[in-house]
């Protein structure tokens, strides 16, 4: 047609509206070819000496894309560059403007259209550098209004509580007894140890020692004691320490309880006294009139032959000594060097 744009370099507006590049125009369409442009040259130059969609056996001289444009492929959209006869993004129907017409049109006329495309591409150019990409944002979802309502905390259900059984006490042990002084017995080389609330006489009728506790009035007159201990000067018989203790018992037992109907063992087991062994027969007994309590006799043998006794007895009754005390006091007899006598 007479009055088509002839092929030529025509300037591509920037974003400032300033043509920093140009693009090739065939005649009839755009090409991919883009340059920058060229100084002294009006915004307008030589055809490009190879142009790629002509010649595809040769290749096309690269060229920098402009800023803010993409070089799209030929008959493709390019980014910024609507095609031919589409819908332009931000452009009149009809696309990107051709380059003016050479002859009849005028100078002011060319100046005129091209200061628009300025303008509306700096439009475009802002709206694609702020977007990041050429696809359409859509408004932000509105943030839904939350009304938040206080729940009040439910309250646990107490369960009810589990009474914890209160723990059985362990039976409460006799008090270790405290020794206020001892008592020598220098026939047999020992010392006896004297207890708190008892008291002691040596060298008696029959005794070397003798420990009494808890005197009081016997029901038929005379004095009473809840608690004794003696050793005895005799010596007494048997074949072992066993045999000896269990013969002498019956005698001491009923010397110091009147009228015992029964008795049963109360624990009788081989034993110790001063680092000799011996054997202890410990008797619970029962009176005719009711009477209890326990008694003890050990054998233990003696240097000269025989064995010495070791004897005591106790009330089961209140106000009596534990009847632990006993042995705890055979356990408290000690050797005595400095005794002349013929010790156990």
């Amino acid at each position: 047609m007479s009055n088509s744009t002839p092929p030529g370099w025509y300037p591509v507006p920037g974003a400032d509206g300033t043509a920093g590049h140009e693009r090739w125009w065939d005649g009839a369409a755009w090409t991919s070819d883009v340059r920058p442009v060229q100084a002294g040259g009006g915004g307008l130059a030589d055809a490009p000496t190879q142009v790629s969609w002509q010649t595809p056996q040769q290749s096309a001289p690269a060229q920098p894309p402009a800023y803010g444009y993409g070089a799209p492929q030929q008959g493709t959209p390019g980014y910024g560059y609507p095609v031919q006869n589409q819908p332009g993004y931000g452009y009149p129907q009809g696309g990107y403007p051709p380059p003016p017409t050479p002859g009849g049109t005028k100078p002011g006329v060319v100046i005129g259209i091209v200061a628009g495309v300025l303008a509306v591409v700096g439009i475009v150019v802002a709206i694609v550098a702020g977007s990041g990409d050429d696809t359409p944002r859509a408004d932000p979802t509105p943030t839904p209004t939350v009304t938040v309502t206080d729940t009040p905390t439910p309250t646990p259900t107490k369960r009810p509580s589990t009474p914890t059984p209160t723990p059985t006490p362990p039976p409460s042990l006799p008090p270790v007894p405290v020794i206020k002084d001892t008592a020598a017995d220098t026939q047999h080389s020992i010392t006896v140890p004297i207890f708190q609330g008892w008291d002691a006489q040596t060298d008696t009728s029959h005794s070397t020692v003798s420990l009494g506790s808890g005197r009081y009035t016997c029901p038929t007159g005379g004095s009473c004691i809840r608690g004794q201990f003696s050793v005895e000067k005799d010596t007494i018989p048997g074949s072992t320490a066993r045999a000896a203790a269990e013969a002498a018992m019956p005698t001491y037992a009923g010397a110091i309880f009147a009228g015992i109907t029964s008795h049963t063992d109360a624990g009788s087991s081989s034993t110790t006294v001063a680092g000799v062994s011996g054997y202890a027969v410990r008797w619970h007994i029962t009176t005719s009139d009711g009477t209890k309590g326990y008694v003890l006799m050990v054998a233990v043998p003696a240097k000269g032959g025989g064995y010495v006794a070791f004897e005591g007895g106790v009330d089961d009754a209140a106000g009596a000594p534990d009847p632990g005390v006993l042995d705890q006091i055979l356990k408290g007899i000690k050797q005595d060097g400095s005794a002349s006598g013929s010790g156990t």
